[in-house]
């Protein structure tokens, strides 16, 4: 049990210092991450809208700054 918490502790600190990685499986945390990280001053709704027209178009869901184009639709 004492390892399982000190390794729980590590993972924490760990936490602390740096942006944690987010599973391939989880695209749309991902997405809204990445799209703070460029944008911080939107909300979440215009995150969300984009994110529904990147889900709409082909190919990589990855957030990319011409995802905007949402925006003004």
């Amino acid at each position: 049990m004492n390892d399982a918490v000190a390794a729980y502790l590590v993972i924490m600190e760990e936490k602390k210092r740096g942006k944690s990685e987010i599973g391939s499986q989880f695209e749309y945390n991902t997405y809204i991450r990445d799209f703070f990280a460029d944008n911080p001053g939107l909300a979440l709704n215009e995150a969300i809208k984009c994110w529904k027209y990147k889900k709409s178009l082909p190919g990589s869901n990855r957030y990319e700054r011409g995802d905007l184009e949402a925006l003004k639709r």
